[in-house]
């Protein structure tokens, strides 16, 4: 295989562009190089060069940025220039072919490439070699290229002296800050020079590949003893932003179909009768006592159940810290940063990163669904595309030994499954498996290691993984499983990795951008052709928690990265401006219309128990409770409209089976407490129902269900039947409602139909829906509701939000009360059970005061406004 490149992918060709335009002096050059002095002779020594000044560089990059719709920053280097480019689209192809055209367009000839891992070192020099022919044939040129070896400092002579295009590829380490290097001491063989300045005489262009690894004072310090022409700095996540020239974003590559489309296999220890909590980190700040961040599983307000990371302290309540009722009576101890644990008052000790008792079946069911996912894609793919699977493991122990862990459950999965897909009936499980880790010797033994490190010990699966793509896409290449710790992390990618799965007992500090970077590139066939089809292009994730826990994280780190996948956020700082009443308060049509919904009611509830127990025993009876085992929720990853991350559900599966630890608690006092029921109804519900046994399968499941239930049939009874709106005989005032107030500008719009001078919206939707209100010629007169109408619910208090004036072709009025909920396609199913039942009981307070034109709106174009 030969794999092939493409020279016309226009974002590629618009991030060289923007880079090769900085140093543009806008003179009308008829050939290449006219007009500049781009080398120097220093003795032997080449050097780059170039004429402009830091005035046409401001000037251009201000240009480039507004080019390419980037926001201005302030920068105040002109020789520090920031590329953003998501993983997997080919950022190492874009810098090499930078370097190609600066030699074209201003004969720049020496240029250094600083990468923070071995990882990174290996993938370009592989690219460099992947590439060379290519670029020969673009730009008819040839280039040297070496990867910086102390012991061969004459590769450093050569670069220094050599008039053809140099690049040498180095880490900081090798040249940072320790005069015991050899890049800092003088040679012999270097009359009296140390290396590092011979390199810093060829005045090199510095392209630092993954930037956020060298911010240390002691890499900036390095790099700037290289004296560098300008530095060109190339990462999908930086920390430093300089000049930044050209942006390629998460949501602008998965919308122009250059990297796969995400697919989570979210495998979830499902086991609610096993108190979750889980310490992840004690955490000390100076004046203060130690605190825990543990995972802990908390109930919602909609009444259901979720794990989440929350911080503890000693004498912590975790009942009022969770609203669950599991935590009853356990209070914090003590958090003791000392021996890295927390201790409850139950008694028991809980420490950082504890061992799940059901890793081994959460470890299985995850090998197990990615080798399916495999066998599955091969199937699909054929001899066309070869399909490779990542595993990235909590221990490098649980992998190396002869019996280890994971190793064993993945013979064991692999033998089983293989039957059932004829491509792999006769494959050998022990052939298709390698791993790579970090490794070193200690008393002539080789250890391997749980860290990043550079080691190639494992000769063999080194050059496989890290050097031999070629022959790692083979099909004669039985390999096709690859296992890691973190020597893998970043910088390593494989365009065939169509499976990533992450084994882990806790969270690592493994970035989930990270990982899932290493399978975003487009595969390859056994041709070496780059495919586009989006059909083929899914990276599946198996992780070892809930979908929504690792979607929730990812977008995250899109969001701390500055990528805007969640709706803006309004910042408090801005001035506010004055909202003032209008005169549209003392015209006529106002007037009418406030008439007609000022009145104001109050509530009478009256529940029939006998229809509860009727509903709630049916509705029981029609649950089936799950067995104890690990549930794997599949759901397909996209970017909506706003650019934020949704997701969307693919499939669910079963997996191992949990170990069981069966308890039965109080359960009438349990459900009383949740429900406000009494012990009476809830032993009449019990008695009748056919399907008790169930509580002995999963008795929190059980129980959590029945109070679903109950409740659920109580507001429903009380929303439809029990539930009573009377007028009360007040009403409420205009001049008591009406007031001015401020607001923030860019969260209200200024208006000349309102009652006040500026119109609050609280949604993208709530603003279009004004302008449309304001714009429109059938409307008189309107109003955003102020805070004080409240009509009172068993659900709290509910605000409706608009009233209007509307006049019809016929010119007849109509007096509206609307309610906009926009982004819902089927609305009133859509919509939270709790908002659902506020809408219910508005509508119960208007009839009531002979008022029936409430309704809700669902389109911002006020084309559903009049039904």
């Amino acid at each position: 295989m030969k794999f092939k490149f493409s020279k016309n992918l226009e974002y590629q060709k618009e991030a060289i562009e923007s880079i090769v335009s900085i140093f543009d002096t806008g003179k009308n050059i008829i050939q290449a190089n006219e007009g500049f002095s781009l080398r120097s002779v220093t003795g032997s020594i080449i050097a780059n060069e170039l004429e402009i000044d830091e005035k046409k560089i401001k000037k251009n990059v201000v240009s480039i940025q507004k080019q390419n719709k980037i926001e201005e920053l302030d920068s105040l280097s002109t020789t520090d220039f920031t590329i953003e480019m998501e993983t997997a689209t080919g950022k190492t192809y874009v810098y090499l072919r930078t370097i190609m055209e600066l030699y074209k367009k201003y004969d720049l000839k020496k240029f250094i490439i600083l990468v923070p891992s071995v990882a990174i070192r290996e993938g370009v020099l592989k690219t460099l070699e992947q590439t060379k022919d290519h670029f020969r044939e673009i730009y008819n040129t040839g280039f040297g290229y070496f990867a910086y070896d102390s012991s061969r400092l004459s590769k450093v002579r050569e670069f220094s002296h050599s008039l053809d295009i140099e690049i040498m590829i180095m880490t900081v380490q090798a040249f940072a800050g320790d005069e015991r290097l050899v890049m800092r001491q003088t040679p012999d063989r270097f009359n009296g020079e140390r290396p590092i300045d011979l390199i810093a005489e060829t005045r090199p262009i510095v392209i630092m590949d993954e930037p956020q690894n060298m911010e240390s004072s002691l890499a900036k310090s390095a790099i700037a003893d290289l004296k560098p022409l300008f530095k060109l700095r190339y990462s999908a996540t930086h920390k430093e932003i300089h000049n930044l020239v050209y942006r390629l974003t998460p949501v602008d590559a998965y919308r122009k179909g250059l990297v796969k489309r995400i697919s989570v296999f979210g495998v979830r220890d499902d086991n609610s009768n096993t108190l979750t909590f889980k310490v992840r980190k004690i955490e000390i700040k100076k004046g203060e006592y130690p605190k825990a961040k543990v995972l802990l599983e908390v109930k919602t307000a909609d009444g259901s159940f979720t794990k989440k990371e929350t911080i503890i302290k000693a004498g912590d309540n975790l009942e009022s810290k969770t609203k669950n009722n599991a935590y009853k009576g356990l209070m914090v101890n003590d958090v003791d940063s000392i021996h890295e644990r927390v201790e409850l008052s139950d008694g028991n000790y809980y420490n950082i990163e504890e061992e799940n008792e059901n890793k081994e079946a959460i470890f299985r069911t995850q090998i197990r669904e990615t080798i399916k996912a495999h066998f599955d894609k091969q199937s699909e793919l054929g001899d066309k595309i070869k399909v490779l699977s990542l595993f990235f493991i909590d221990k490098v122990d649980n992998y190396v030994g002869p019996d280890s862990l994971i190793k064993t459950i993945f013979n064991e999965e692999f033998n089983i499954l293989k039957k059932n897909y004829n491509q792999f009936k006769d494959v050998d499980s022990q052939a298709v498996h390698k791993g790579y880790f970090a490794s070193k010797k200690e008393r002539g033994q080789i250890v391997f290691q749980d860290t990043r490190g550079d080691s190639k010990i494992d000769k063999d699966a080194y050059d496989l993984i890290m050097k031999d793509k070629e022959r790692l896409l083979s099909f004669s290449e039985p390999v096709s499983f690859i296992f890691s710790h973190s020597a893998l992390k970043e910088g390593w990618d494989n365009p065939n990795i169509f499976q990533i799965c992450t084994l882990r007992q806790t969270n690592s500090l493994m970035k989930k951008r990270q990982e899932i970077g290493r399978g975003l590139r487009l595969p390859v066939d056994v041709d070496g052709n780059r495919v586009y089809d989006p059909s083929i292009n899914v990276l599946t994730v198996v992780a070892n928690e809930s979908y929504q826990e690792y979607v929730g994280q990812l977008q995250t780190e899109f969001t701390e990265a500055g990528y805007k996948t969640v709706p803006e956020t309004t910042d408090a700082r801005q001035n506010k401006v004055a909202v003032n009443t209008t005169k549209h308060l003392d015209t006529d049509d106002f007037k009418k219309l406030w008439e007609k919904i000022c009145k104001r009611t109050k509530y009478n509830l009256d529940v029939d128990s006998s229809k509860l127990i009727k509903t709630a025993v049916e509705r029981i009876d029609e649950r089936d409770i799950t067995n104890l085992v690990v549930t794997v929720d599949k759901v397909n990853v996209y970017f909506d409209n706003a650019e934020k991350m949704q997701t969307s559900f693919s499939g669910q599966s079963a997996g191992s089976q949990l170990k069981q630890d069966i308890r039965i608690q109080n359960v009438v006092e349990r459900i009383g407490q949740e429900t406000g029921v009494t012990k009476k109804t809830i032993l009449d519900i019990l008695f009748k129902v056919d399907n008790l046994h169930l509580i002995f399968e999963n008795p929190e499941e059980y129980i959590r269900s029945v109070i679903v239930i109950i409740n659920s049939s109580l507001n429903d009874l009380l929303m439809n039947e029990g539930l009573k709106y009377l007028p009360t005989g007040e009403s409420w005032e205009i001049k008591l409602l009406f007031k001015d107030f401020e607001a923030l500008p860019n969260k209200s719009i200024e208006s000349e139909k309102s009652a006040f001078t500026r119109v609050v919206f609280d949604s993208e939707g709530e603003r279009e829906f004004a302008e449309h209100l304001e714009h429109s010629g059938n409307v008189k007169v309107y109003t955003k509701l102020p805070r004080g109408f409240i009509i009172d619910t068993p659900l709290g208090q509910y605000i409706p939000d608009w009233a209007i004036v509307w006049k019809t072709l016929e010119g007849d009025k109509l007096y509206l009360i609307r309610e906009t909920k926009f982004g819902y396609s089927n609305l009133i199913d859509e919509l939270p059970l709790v908002e659902q039942q506020k809408i219910l009981c508005a509508r119960k307070h208007f009839d009531s005061i002979g008022f029936n034109n409430y309704e809700v709106s669902e389109k911002p174009d006020l084309s559903d406004l009049v039904k």
